[in-house]
């Protein structure tokens, strides 16, 4: 099966339904529908993905169109939606290409998926039990991976709100700073 590393937290609303495009430097090989999502290793800068696993296998999804971008000389405009959810186990691929992976160094997680094309259907609605364990099993790693200064945060409070609300101040300093160098 081809694979393809897609940063956070694009990855993570392409799996959710919250975003369809993506742009990218390559487009798609004859023939491709799906793929092996991938989340890159790296975080996109400035995006908040605190929480987000970086660097894991998270799901196959279609490839509904790709097409060359008008906004972006030298860049594929990739229509995509879930197809399907797979356990997440830790890959680092090279970023900016189309890899092949074996289908034996996937599983896919089919309750999750099940479950996740309900919601999909209706958003409004909270996740079924095994889509909330495998939300559950991500959101450990994605904490795990956090800078230390979050894990600590959210040790000491309990809150995410108290994480989102430092990293927005930390997010601010920096374009304060920034700003002065200009």
């Amino acid at each position: 099966m081809k694979t393809i590393v897609i940063p956070q937290p694009i990855a993570n609303d392409i799996l959710l339904g919250q975003q369809q495009l993506v742009a990218l430097p390559f487009n798609a090989e004859p023939g491709m529908t799906q793929f092996l999502m991938v989340s890159d290793i790296e975080p996109m800068a400035d995006e908040y993905t605190l929480g987000l696993a970086l660097g894991y296998q998270l799901g196959i999804v279609t490839v509904n169109q790709v097409v060359p971008s008008d906004d972006l000389p030298g860049l594929f405009e990739w229509d995509l939606s879930p197809k399907a959810l797979v356990k997440p186990v830790s890959a680092e691929l090279p970023v900016n290409v189309i890899s092949d992976v074996d289908e034996g160094v996937f599983e896919i997680n089919a309750a999750a998926t099940a479950e996740l094309m309900t919601w999909l259907s209706d958003v409004t609605q909270d996740f079924g039990p095994a889509l909330a364990a495998h939300a559950d099993a991500l959101l450990a790693i994605g904490t795990q991976q956090m800078p230390q200064k979050y894990q600590e945060i959210l040790a000491q409070t309990y809150s995410w709100d108290a994480v989102d609300a430092a990293w927005v101040a930390t997010q601010a300093a920096h374009d304060h700073a920034g700003h002065h160098h200009d």
